[in-house]
């Protein structure tokens, strides 16, 4: 099961934001919390609280929080903010002050262990239409196997 949890518009730039969200992947979702914690950068307090939100959202959807852990998590940038400052000579320069969304996507890891290995929809293969059918699509049947057969 999956679970996405959004932070949107958050006043930093993703480019800040990217560097701690790449060691995340693949972690459980209690460890990254726990990891978050200790790193020294004002976007890791934005993902704690991501991440939180991801734990109590599992609990809601009655998983457990040790059984959960982080598939995806991305950055994308947000409207940006334009600010002018007065320049010399009575000009004046552009201010883009940037922001941010970050994705966070968890998934159970139980749910692909108790998965059997044959419980996947195998894509079935059929024979190619000959080209005498091509032209009379009308007379061509489907039998119980799913090929398509020629009525002449």
């Amino acid at each position: 099961m999956e679970i996405k949890v959004h932070n949107r518009n958050i006043r930093i730039s993703p480019r800040k934001v990217r560097p701690v969200l790449h060691d995340l992947r693949g972690q459980t979702a209690l460890k990254a919390r726990d990891s978050l914690k200790f790193v020294n950068r004002k976007a890791a307090g934005f993902i704690y609280d991501l991440v939180k939100s991801g734990i109590a959202a599992a609990k809601e959807n009655y998983l457990e929080a040790d059984q959960v852990m982080i598939k995806q998590v991305f950055c994308n940038e947000a409207p940006r903010l334009k600010r002018s400052i007065a320049w010399s000579k009575g000009q004046s320069r552009r201010i883009t002050k940037r922001a941010s969304h970050i994705t966070l996507v968890l998934e159970s890891i139980e749910s692909d262990k108790n998965e059997p290995k044959g419980s996947r929809q195998s894509v079935k293969v059929t024979k190619p239409v000959s080209a005498t059918s091509v032209g009379n699509v009308a007379e061509a049947t489907k039998d119980e196997t799913g090929i398509v057969a020629d009525k002449r």
